[in-house]
């Protein structure tokens, strides 16, 4: 019995130990970074190397580092400062190759008063240098705690190719919001931004029945500010 208990003791320190080397072998491997370690080949808003870059004035990543230096957790959050960028997650892969995943932020409404995007959680994007993705417009002043609720009005315009191709932009009063379409003279009265699918299903639905009929070409404004009406103001 002691024997016995003496032979798995041996073997338990044997494993131990050939699991600590191991750790120590792998952690002082040296591991080679370049612009190939970001992952993504369907940026619009910022280039790999400009990333690259970035880490490596970060003091994130080096061109060659030893993998117990490299700091995963260091390098995701240095990533979140650039606010083209939604999401990160830095690993190794097979043979211990540094991967930087990489995914962007989706804008769907330009903020023209202040220069900046917003995406569809209604975070705020920096223009890109690059880039100039084609969203609806919005001109007057924001106030920042209706950023979700602008940013889910540009989202349900961008994501439908009726209102993406119809509508040219949205506009403020400070007081309510107003759409203007494209080949129409008439503005579109929205209100206040709530039940925006609502009213905007509400306006698909009339221009459909309406399009060819006098009382489009007629229309000096559309009220779409009260529940399940559509209101038409002629000139």
């Amino acid at each position: 019995m002691k024997m016995k208990i003496l032979t798995i003791s041996f073997f338990s320190i044997l494993l131990l130990s050939s699991t600590i080397f191991s750790n120590y072998k792998h952690g002082n491997r040296s591991v080679y970074i370049n612009v190939n370690s970001i992952v993504n080949d369907s940026l619009t808003l910022i280039t790999k190397d400009s990333v690259f870059n970035f880490l490596k004035k970060k003091n994130a990543i080096k061109d060659s580092m030893l993998i117990h230096d490299v700091d995963l957790n260091k390098i995701e959050n240095e990533l979140k400062n650039i606010d083209y960028l939604k999401m990160s997650n830095a690993f190794y892969g097979i043979n211990s190759p540094l991967v930087i995943h990489i995914s962007e932020r989706n804008p769907v409404i330009e903020i023209k008063n202040d220069n900046f995007y917003l995406d569809n959680e209604g975070k705020i994007v920096s223009k890109s240098k690059i880039n100039s993705p084609k969203v609806i417009a919005f001109f007057g002043n924001l106030d920042s705690l209706n950023n979700k609720k602008i940013a889910r009005l540009g989202n349900t315009i961008m994501s439908d190719d009726f209102f993406k191709n119809h509508f040219n932009y949205v506009f403020s009063d400070s007081l309510e919001i107003y759409i203007k379409p494209k080949l129409y003279d008439y503005v579109i009265e929205f209100g206040l931004l709530d039940n925006i699918e609502s009213k905007l299903t509400n306006y698909k639905l009339f221009y459909a029945a309406k399009s060819e009929s006098n009382s489009i070409k007629e229309a000096e404004k559309i009220n779409l500010k009260f529940t399940n009406q559509v209101i038409v103001q002629k000139k």
